[in-house]
């Protein structure tokens, strides 16, 4: 199955707290530039689930813009410190949908990408608003490949 896992869009530096803090203008904008670049090249998300942070969740939302639809559910799971075996396991509990999408934060997002890929240490650093495509065999340690990954502005 094709799996996206996404980075946050650039974000304000401080609010009241880190769950509070909101995406900038640039973020919404690079967001949803990239992902209708995305869509004109014929990229079709599945479920998407999102960190309960706001940044995550207003970037799922310019995501579901794109495609008029909803944000799936959000998961605790999706936090900054999660872990990704919990992720994985948590994947292994879902219907594997193709095209699912998970937006979460940097360190977690590098260690889920890193691991699928390529084993147990591995991380891939992701800008904000990256998306990374997964092609996956099963949510695991070396599970799948990165098929690519793109960042907003880079030309498709």
């Amino acid at each position: 199955m094709r799996l996206y896992v996404v980075r946050h869009g650039e974000a304000e530096p401080q609010s009241s707290s880190d769950e509070a803090r909101a995406l900038t203008e640039r973020g919404r904008q690079d967001v949803r530039g990239l992902w209708q670049a995305l869509a004109a090249r014929g990229e079709l998300p599945g479920p998407i689930y999102s960190s309960p942070y706001l940044r995550a969740r207003q970037t799922a939302a310019e995501i579901c813009s794109v495609y008029r639809r909803d944000v799936t559910s959000l998961s605790e799971l999706l936090v900054p410190d999660g872990r990704p075996q919990e992720v994985f396991d948590w994947l292994l509990g879902l219907p594997l949908v193709d095209g699912t999408v998970l937006v979460s934060h940097m360190p977690l997002v590098a260690h889920l990408v890193g691991r699928i890929a390529d084993g147990v240490d591995a991380r891939v650093p992701m800008g904000v608003g990256s998306v990374a495509l997964l092609d996956v065999e099963v949510p695991a340690v070396g599970g799948g490949r990165l098929i690519w990954l793109r960042s907003p502005g880079e030309s498709l």
